[in-house]
């Protein structure tokens, strides 16, 4: 049984950390070179989907970390700090759920706040004197999101690095 609740753990943690890792390299780069319009359409959907999937394995790591940890240490000895392991395994939960509040931000914030762009708006209005009322491209909102966006998914990675590091300290 202890060998199907890793490999329950481990097929999640591939999922979530490697959600992260696409969503980070893959998406938020994209983003850039699409439309305003065209890039809330995309995230809407993206975030359905990944959101699905990420929350999924983030249930299945949760439960079967607890699994694990009750029948590798117990609970109590998370909070002896007597223990290397149970040290380490506390710092990879604490880090874990800094993880999962960063990700809830990401999606359940941001995400919406940058699928909510709709259309383009109409051309910037010139001035007699020629110069435009503002300057053509992204809302700067849009651009200042997706910085957020691009730093807090990095954050993502930085997390899941650490998080790995600490699995090979054990």
């Amino acid at each position: 049984m202890r060998t199907v609740i890793n490999l329950l753990h481990l097929i999640g943690i591939t999922f979530w950390v490697g959600g992260v890792f696409v969503n980070t390299l893959v998406l938020m780069p994209s983003l850039g070179v699409i439309s305003p319009a065209e890039r809330g359409k995309l995230q809407a959907v993206y975030l359905k989907r990944f959101a699905l999937l990420t929350w999924g394995a983030v249930a299945l790591v949760g439960v079967t970390g607890l699994l694990s940890t009750n029948s590798t240490i117990g609970f109590s000895a998370l909070f002896s700090f007597d223990s290397r392991y149970g040290n380490v395994l506390l710092a990879k939960i604490l880090i874990t759920v800094l993880m999962i509040a960063n990700g809830a931000y990401l999606g359940g914030v941001l995400g919406p706040k940058m699928s909510s762009f709709g259309p383009p708006p109409a051309p910037p209005v010139q001035s007699p004197g020629g110069d435009a009322d503002r300057p053509p491209g992204p809302p700067l909102e849009l651009l200042k999101l997706q910085k957020r966006m691009t730093l807090l998914s990095w954050v993502q990675i930085l997390f899941s690095v650490v998080v790995l590091l600490l699995v090979a300290l054990w």
